[in-house]
């Protein structure tokens, strides 16, 4: 993908947010499903999914950098829920919504030269373009699930 299809879909991601504030607040905390999350706790995770990658992972998303691995997902994704209990469906829609937009403005502001530069996580090779296209891959998969609430 371009960069600009990447923040296209981007942008598309920040409408399907938009689209979901009419989610009746009961619908938004109840589980999707048997044992599963409730929307606002998948919105929630994607949100701070986000802020992670904003803080913790394109500041140094440079060539030949060595990033720490991921976090625990068990852990990461249980405090992303708790949060989630905390407010409102559409505070926390709120909240998604702002993070994307962050993350848009940075990669608005960073050189496609720089997309296709190397870098690790961990062990394994990447570059921004292809963090970011396996970061919609990962909101695809959310949508689904909250699309069939």
């Amino acid at each position: 993908m371009t960069k600009e299809e990447l923040l296209k879909a981007h942008r598309e991601y920040i409408n399907w947010l938009d689209s979901l504030a009419t989610l009746d607040e009961a619908k938004a905390k109840a589980s999707y499903a048997e044992g599963k999350w409730s929307p606002n706790e998948i919105i929630m995770h994607l949100g701070e999914w986000d802020r992670f990658t904003l803080k913790q992972r394109l500041p140094n998303m440079k060539e030949g950098e060595k990033l720490e691995g991921f976090p625990d997902f068990e852990t990461f994704n249980a405090k992303a829920a708790a949060l989630a209990h905390e407010q409102t469906f559409k505070e926390t829609l709120s909240y998604a919504k702002k993070q994307r937009q962050y993350i848009i403005e940075k990669l608005q502001q960073t050189d496609e030269i720089e997309w296709d530069k190397i870098f690790l996580i961990g062990n394994s090779e990447t570059s921004i373009r292809s963090y970011f296209t396996d970061f919609l891959e990962h909101d695809e998969h959310h949508r689904k699930q909250v699309s069939s609430v």
